[in-house]
């Protein structure tokens, strides 16, 4: 159960710090601010999260449906995660801004919703016992 845990952790670790780096990376170059937006705290908070509830979750998939549990939640999972972008396309700002200034958030916040997918599975085989 720990290792579990350390997975998890580390996988949201992972994916906050690729978030955050891309994330600054794109306002670098565009010379754009979202931090007001999108804080750092709840990139690494929302990263973390993502991937302790799928571990959680591939945990009671594997567990109770030991047949098709691994493809159920690997469809669940990546369904959820592009389902998440729906909140991003929903964002309004406050305060006047151009659509130019939407669609370049778009191009920020929507790649970040796969990180913590793409460090799950990254990481998996690190922490898989059988």
């Amino acid at each position: 159960m720990i290792k579990k845990i350390i997975f998890a952790l580390s996988s949201g670790l992972l994916a906050g710090v690729v978030s955050y780096l891309y994330g600054d990376m794109i306002q670098t170059q565009l010379v754009e601010d979202y931090s007001k937006d999108v804080p750092t705290m709840a990139i690494f908070v929302s990263c973390i999260i993502g991937t302790t509830l799928a571990t959680i979750g591939h945990w009671l998939f594997t567990k109770f449906i030991p047949k098709f549990g691994e493809l159920i939640f690997a469809v669940l999972f990546a369904g959820l995660t592009t389902a998440s972008l729906i909140g991003v396309l929903g964002f309004v700002f406050k305060g006047e801004t151009t659509e130019a200034h939407q669609y370049i958030f778009y191009c920020y916040a929507m790649p970040m919703h796969f990180f913590p997918f793409l460090a799950w599975y990254s990481l998996k085989s690190l922490f898989e016992t059988k």
